[in-house]
């Protein structure tokens, strides 16, 4: 959790930050509905990232995830003992080697695609950011990342 939220920092910083006052406002809008338990809850959650699946063992074929803010990037990340696997992104001609410890940062909304099936062990933790959850915690869009140079900024 913390090795992609300090990518993400790096990488899109305003989707970072948004990430954080989401979270906070969820606390906030939880205390205000008697809820105890979840701004204690949030306090343990290690991410700026709303969002997790873990994917164990499976061929994910190609699709886009709808869920998701098309302007935010998620981060898989695998870990296990296995070799040859490969992620695609057809739409943009794409594959990447996806070998236990790679991340690989993209909008899951915009951007199809899909792991091969592997031999071995796998596990895959996808770290997002839901569209209902910023709707619902009423945090404006992050904006789209953009390079300039060798600097990463958002519009």
């Amino acid at each position: 959790a913390a090795i992609a939220s300090v990518a993400l920092r790096v990488m899109h910083p305003q989707q970072y930050f948004a990430g954080l006052q989401a979270l906070s406002h969820l606390g906030d809008k939880a205390l205000s509905k008697e809820l105890p338990q979840m701004p204690e809850t949030l306090q343990y959650w290690a991410s700026v990232f709303n969002s997790l699946s873990i994917i164990s063992n499976r061929e994910t074929p190609n699709h886009r995830d709808h869920l998701l803010i098309p302007e935010c990037f998620n981060i898989p990340t695998t870990m296990g003992n296995y070799p040859n696997a490969w992620m695609s992104m057809p739409s943009l001609q794409l594959e990447f080697r996806y070998d236990s410890g790679c991340m690989i940062a993209f909008s899951g909304r915009i951007v199809r695609h899909g792991v091969h099936g592997v031999e071995g062990d796998q596990i895959a933790w996808a770290w997002y950011m839901r569209d209902s959850v910023h709707i619902y915690a009423r945090v404006p869009s992050c904006g789209w990342a953009r390079v300039e140079g060798r600097i990463l900024t958002t519009v």
